[in-house]
């Protein structure tokens, strides 16, 4: 029988992949529909109208890149690269979508990492790495992160390394930061060690360790 932390993280994983169907199938394609009928509204104007074609313009331009990011976070709520292509690429490819996205070099290496995972296993990795990317390029005011995936025929270890403002975890952990305590939880479940090491202007380091079954 699952424990209760499975079967929220289970039911958790459900609705993320229903909002992210949502946003994707939805909401992103009535998007890419207004920003169409903007160009073609801004074609038809008679060329005096200038200033006219110039706020169309804009407007098209914000709904676009409002678009695009409604398409990243379907993405990153539900990373169906995980399921198609493995781990190993579907990080890489997170990790280039956040450097585009925010400008900030996260650069990405793998060494060894088994063609296949359990999916679990592979599911939890991801979400730590999401979480401890996204945390670094949001708030530890750094311009790279290094994100490394190494494994074995026993084991897993995800690293994600910042140089920058850094934190006290014990007091962080005390106030049940959601993300930190969610990526704790994720790896325990899959039967892993998480363990964090940051300190004050000394930069993060974030470390999930998952065994494999024989």
């Amino acid at each position: 029988m699952k424990g209760i932390e499975a079967l929220l993280i289970e039911a958790h994983e459900t609705e993320r992949n229903r909002v992210a169907r949502e946003l994707h199938d939805d909401i992103g394609q009535r998007m890419a529909v207004v920003t169409m009928d903007l160009d073609a509204l801004s074609r038809a104007l008679p060329l005096p109208e200038s200033e006219t074609r110039a706020r169309i313009r804009a407007v098209s331009d914000l709904t676009l890149n409002l678009a695009r990011d409604i398409q990243a976070l379907s993405h990153r709520l539900y990373p169906s690269k995980l399921e198609y292509l493995g781990l190993v690429s579907a990080s890489s490819s997170f990790c280039r979508e956040v450097s585009k996205r925010k400008n900030v070099e996260v650069a990405f290496s793998d060494d060894g990492v088994p063609d296949t995972l359990p999916a679990n296993v592979a599911l939890a990795l991801f979400r730590v790495m999401q979480e401890a990317v996204t945390n670094a390029v949001n708030y530890a005011g750094v311009r790279q992160v290094d994100v490394t995936l190494r494994g074995s025929p026993s084991e897993v270890l995800l690293e994600v390394v910042d140089a920058g403002a850094g934190f006290d975890p014990e007091a962080v952990l005390n106030g049940r930061a959601p993300g930190l305590v969610g990526m704790q939880q994720r790896t325990r479940l899959v039967g892993g060690e998480l363990s964090i090491r940051s300190k004050r202007d000394a930069g993060t380091t974030i470390a999930a360790r998952i065994p494999l079954a024989a």
